[in-house]
């Protein structure tokens, strides 16, 4: 129980640097607050901390539903995953720190989609969370690749596919912790702290890189040991 309450930890973890450190998710919250902001404040909906919940709701269910495919590809043969999937999940998340380490702006380039907004203010909450959800892994694929290649790791040391669904749960709670902060703070101070998110984009990027190389060398030479004769 303490290995998977520290599991479900790091993926909260996990979560939650991964929209901070997403360049081109950044320019969504600053307009999507404002529109949160006016809907509390004349009266057409929930109040904005309701509003940020939804947000959160929506991110978190998108999540379980990835959560849900998860456990349905390997069935009851999580435990086989460690010896099929991570030295390749590991793999991955090599290239990408490299990418990032390289070029920190690269992913930066691709195009955001802004999530659709409806009539009713609670549906857009929760529906800008759903989405948000499914933007935000081509946008930082270095933090999703990480979660993924440090779950074929972990999961297999849980006793249950219900504390599986936990470590999604507790990865996209960690993801929409943001968002409702965003939600609760003013607007020009939101506006600040996305500013100074985006200024430092590079160099944060580069240190995530860093890490993501670090990480994968680590398991793929000295756990999974694809080089003979490393010890």
């Amino acid at each position: 129980m303490t290995s998977t309450a520290a599991a479900l930890l790091e993926f909260f973890l996990l979560g939650l640097a991964t929209p901070l450190t997403a360049a081109c998710v950044i320019p969504l919250y600053p307009g999507f607050v404002a529109y949160l902001a006016s809907s509390g404040k004349h009266g057409r909906g929930p109040p904005v901390a309701v509003l940020g919940a939804l947000v959160v709701a929506g991110v978190i269910t998108f999540m379980m539903v990835v959560g849900l495919l998860w456990t349905a590809v390997f069935g009851t043969s999580v435990t086989s995953a460690v010896d099929r999937v991570s030295p390749i999940a590991f793999g991955v998340l090599a290239v990408v720190g490299a990418v990032l380490l390289v070029a920190p702006t690269a992913f930066s380039r691709l195009p955001s989609v802004e999530p659709p907004h409806s009539q009713y203010p609670s549906l857009s909450a929760f529906g800008y969370g759903f989405f948000f959800g499914a933007i935000v892994i081509p946008c930082n694929p270095g933090l999703i690749a990480l979660f993924f290649s440090r779950s074929t790791v972990a999961f297999p040391a849980f006793d249950s596919h219900l504390e599986v669904m936990l470590g999604f749960f507790a990865f996209g709670l960690g993801i929409g912790a943001p968002l409702l902060a965003f939600a609760l703070l003013s607007q020009p101070y939101s506006r600040r702290v996305t500013r100074t998110l985006a200024r430092y984009g590079t160099p944060i990027n580069r240190v995530v890189g860093l890490v993501l190389v670090a990480v994968s060398l680590y398991y793929l030479l000295f756990v999974f040991r694809i080089v003979p004769g490393i010890s």
